[in-house]
C-alpha cells in the first residue's frame, strides 16, 4: 500500500496570465506504508533540531515559499541555514525512497491550447488536466509494484469537487485510463496537520523551479541543491497524453 500525497505550486486558478507565476505544477509523492511513520518522525526531528521552539508553535508549517524567502517562522534565518534546513528535509524523502511524479504547465501555452481546443467559452483549471495525467502514471507505478494506493491532497476549495469527480469517473472508466489501483475516495486534509504533505509542497516547489529554468527564467543559486535532490527521486513513467486529453475533451463536451 502507498499513500499518495498531492500538492500544487504556482496555482493562480483560472488566471493564466500572471507574469510572476508562469508555471503551474502538480506533484504526487508516493510513500510506502511501511516508510510513512519513520518519515514523519524524521521530519519532526529535523524541524526540532534546526528551529527549536519555533517548530513547536501552534500553526507552524514547513512551507517552501516561506523557507526560500525567509518569511514567517523563517524570518531572520540566514540563507545558508534555510538551504541546509530545506535540504535536510528533502534528504528525509530520499532516505524514505519516496517517488515523485509531476506534471507542469506553462500557463500561456495552456491558455492557447484551451482557446484552440474549446473556443472562448470553456475554461478548465490546469489542476484538472495535470491530475488526470499524473493519476495515470501513479496507477501504472502501483500496478508495476503490485500494490494499491490512497490519494491524499491539500485542501483547495477551488478544485476539490473537480478532483473527486475525476477520481470517481476514472475508477469507473472501462478504457485503459481506469484507475484500478486506487482505493476509496480522495482525501483532502489541512496541510498544517501533516508534515508529510508539507514535504510534498517542498518537493513540488523545487520541481517548479527546475521547470522555470527550462523555459528561460533566471536561475537562483538558492534553488540549486533542492533541484538536484528532487531529481534523485523523480519517477517519469509513460503518460498516455493523447488518451487523457481526449477524456478531458469529452468531459468538457458533456458539461
Amino acid at each position: 500500500m502507498h499513500l499518495v500525497y498531492f500538492d500544487e505550486t504556482g496555482n493562480t486558478g483560472n488566471n493564466l496570465s500572471d507574469p510572476q507565476q508562469p508555471v503551474f505544477l502538480l506533484c504526487a509523492m508516493l510513500v510506502h506504508k511501511d516508510r510513512w511513520q519513520d518519515l514523519e518522525i524524521s521530519l519532526e526531528r529535523v524541524c526540532r533540531t534546526r528551529l527549536g521552539e519555533r517548530a513547536e508553535e501552534d500553526g507552524f508549517e514547513i512551507h517552501a515559499t516561506a523557507i526560500r524567502n525567509g518569511s514567517g517562522p523563517f524570518r531572520g534565518m540566514a540563507v545558508a541555514d534555510r538551504i541546509m534546513f530545506r535540504d535536510e528535509l528533502l534528504q528525509t524523502a530520499i532516505d524514505a525512497d519516496v517517488k515523485l511524479i509531476s506534471r507542469s504547465t506553462e500557463k500561456k501555452r495552456y491558455k492557447r491550447w484551451m482557446l484552440h481546443t474549446f473556443g472562448s467559452g470553456v475554461t478548465i483549471n490546469p489542476h484538472v488536466v495535470a491530475f488526470a495525467l499524473i493519476a495515470q502514471v501513479v496507477n501504472q507505478y502501483l500496478r508495476d509494484q503490485n500494490t494499491l494506493g490512497i490519494f491524499i491532497s491539500d485542501e483547495n476549495r477551488e478544485i476539490v469537487a473537480d478532483v473527486e469527480k475525476s477520481i470517481k469517473l476514472l475508477r469507473g472508466d472501462d478504457s485503459t485510463l481506469k484507475l484500478d489501483r486506487v482505493i476509496e475516495k480522495g482525501f483532502f486534509i489541512d496541510s498544517k496537520t501533516s508534515r508529510v504533505l508539507q514535504l510534498c509542497d517542498l518537493c513540488a516547489y523545487s520541481l517548479r523551479k527546475k521547470k522555470e529554468r527550462a523555459i528561460g527564467l533566471e536561475p537562483k543559486p538558492i534553488d540549486e541543491s533542492g533541484i538536484q535532490m528532487v531529481d534523485k527521486i523523480t519517477h517519469v513513467g509513460d503518460v498516455p497524453f493523447e488518451d487523457v486529453l481526449d477524456w478531458i475533451k469529452k468531459g468538457a463536451a458533456r458539461e
